[in-house]
């Protein structure tokens, strides 16, 4: 496990579903075991040290409910986020009795997923959160979700590329006031020439079309230096 990244043991009866749930996750920078039989996760936990247990109820060897039971006996503060394909009270009552924090509903959302598992860290564990960056920024009618990379908007959920979101923290830690062009395209490219920069006016396009719906925040070029996040009406913060 690497000693940089916040460490996640996943417990998930779906090979496939467990797969694809590792690689997403690791994308947004966890280190993340992977085991799909309740009992041979308990030997994992036990053997090492995870900041945070993603543990689906229905496994084979050892329940997830009766696992939780069990690693509760011993450690009672690292995170147990519960996956679930039933919505109903009993099992989540079942669920968070045996000793978890949260509980999450299949099918579900990796960014949904991830705004659960970056809450429960942020609580439990906030020395693994950077603290170099906002957890959260407001604008206008909007709330950017930096880590988890989510543009809030009052109608919807939007998710931002690795660089949308790179170029809109820039952008709104600095409302209105002008981010010099090539100190986007340095920090968020690596490097300031032509086609870097045609690139870039790509990304900012993007990102005005997904700011549209409020009307009192805009990305406005200022001419020969850079940019500007507009927020007018509305304070930000």
């Amino acid at each position: 496990m690497s000693t940089q990244n916040p460490s996640i043991l996943l417990i998930e009866n779906d090979l496939d579903l467990g797969s694809m749930l590792k690689d997403s996750l690791e994308l947004k920078n966890y280190s993340v075991d992977v085991e799909h039989r309740g009992d041979r996760a308990l030997q994992l936990f036990q053997a090492a040290k995870y900041d945070l247990v993603l543990l689906d109820v229905v496994l084979t060897g050892i329940s997830g409910l009766d696992l939780a039971k069990t690693i509760r006996k011993t450690d009672y503060t690292t995170p147990i986020l519960f996956m679930s394909a039933k919505d109903d009270d009993r099992e989540k009552i079942q669920a968070y009795c045996s000793g978890g924090d949260d509980y999450i509903v299949k099918p579900f959302t990796i960014t949904e997923l991830s705004l659960r598992i970056y809450a429960l860290l942020r609580r439990a564990k906030p020395n693994l959160v950077s603290q170099e960056m906002p957890e959260t920024l407001h604008f206008g009618d909007f709330t950017f979700d930096y880590p988890n990379r989510v543009l809030c908007t009052p109608t919807d959920t939007v998710p931002l590329t690795k660089k949308e979101a790179d170029v809109l923290r820039m952008l709104a830690i600095n409302v209105n006031n002008v981010v010099k062009r090539e100190k986007v395209l340095t920090d968020v490219w690596g490097e300031n020439d032509y086609f870097m920069g045609r690139s870039m006016d790509v990304y900012i396009a993007r990102l005005r079309k997904k700011l549209a719906e409020d009307k009192n925040v805009s990305i406005v070029n200022v001419h020969r230096m850079g940019f500007k996040l507009e927020v007018t009406g509305t304070a930000a913060g």
